[in-house]
């Protein structure tokens, strides 16, 4: 009976629905938004520098918060600190599953073709498939699961935007990169221990150094200075914070559905508003978009990708 209640426990400490989905529910609204934002108030429109300076506050929110929490909580048995190797995955995992953003806002006016970026990042739940297979999170009988639903979406995007003008060697590596470093990042984040109470700060500190990076190889390059308005900083602040408690709560799959989801909230929101003569292709491709979103959200058997369930751990 001692081991039963111990085996038990666990699941009483498990959060609802409600504190699962909130941050990736926020998430997609606010994503699908900020297009209204910046029409609004257009210096709110993302940059290098806006992304920097909303990363560290939200750095700072996320290790306020933990400090409060420690309060709270009293005294308790003391946990072996994270290893060194285990801060620096979460480091390169914030700076990797930011590469989408960091990459459209250093090459913005060179050419880079948002649409086509949009497609890219679609097939983000393959790479995460194949990366979590690599690393031992999920089975490779899961790839198969996860190919077909991004490929629909990205059928469904293509039926639905402007066909993306490819041929520049520079933007059709990005293009590449874009998904492969964003989709190894999210795996890189759930594969520790989801218990671990620093590795959400730890990991948007990555993501803040990887735009400040590029902040400066576009200073040097382009001989320019950083442009920066509070809208821009609290905009990109709350989706980095939204997005990695998104990512932690629900695993890497079911968040990089965002990137088929926020495509289709913000294509209804313009048949909302403009409200288009609808071809087939419209129709078909809307639909391709439900389904894999949908399907993206629903976990494979094998799945360990959540807050509530055990994940292997890479050696420290």
């Amino acid at each position: 009976m001692e081991g039963e209640a111990a085996v038990n426990t666990p699941s009483q400490t498990r959060p609802t629905t409600v504190q699962r989905w909130w941050p990736f529910l926020l998430l997609l609204l606010v994503g699908a938004s900020r297009w209204a934002v910046t029409a609004v108030r257009p210096e709110a429109d993302p940059t290098l520098a806006s992304e920097t300076i909303g990363c560290a506050w939200a750095t700072l929110l996320a290790l306020a918060v933990l400090a409060i929490q420690q309060n709270l909580a009293g005294p308790a048995p003391a946990k072996p600190a994270p290893s060194r190797a285990a801060r620096l995955r979460w480091l390169l995992a914030g700076a990797m599953f930011s590469s989408g953003p960091v990459i459209t806002l250093f090459l913005r006016g060179r050419e880079l073709d948002s649409g086509a970026l949009t497609i890219a990042l679609a097939l983000t739940p393959v790479i995460i498939a194949i990366a979590s297979s690599a690393f031992g999170t999920e089975s490779a009988e899961g790839i198969a699961g996860r190919i077909w639903p991004s490929l629909a979406a990205v059928a469904g995007l293509l039926l639905v935007l402007v066909q993306p003008t490819l041929g520049d060697l520079r933007t059709d590596l990005a293009l590449a990169l874009a998904p492969t470093l964003t989709g190894i990042g999210a795996v890189l984040f759930c594969v520790d221990s989801p218990r671990a109470p620093s590795r959400i700060p730890t990991t948007l500190l990555g993501a803040s150094t990887a735009f400040a990076l590029a902040l400066a190889a576009s200073c040097l390059i382009a001989h320019t200075r950083p442009s920066l308005s509070l809208a821009a900083v609290a905009c990109d602040g709350v989706l980095a914070l939204l997005s990695i408690l998104a990512l932690n709560q629900l695993g890497a799959t079911r968040w990089s559905s965002q990137f088929t989801w926020v495509p289709l909230l913000v294509i209804l929101e313009g048949i909302v508003l403009v409200r288009p003569h609808l071809t087939s292709h419209w129709f078909i491709g809307l639909i391709l978009l439900i389904i894999a979103g949908v399907y993206l959200l629903v976990p494979q058997a094998d799945e360990p990708a959540s807050e509530t369930s055990p994940v292997p751990t890479l050696p420290s």
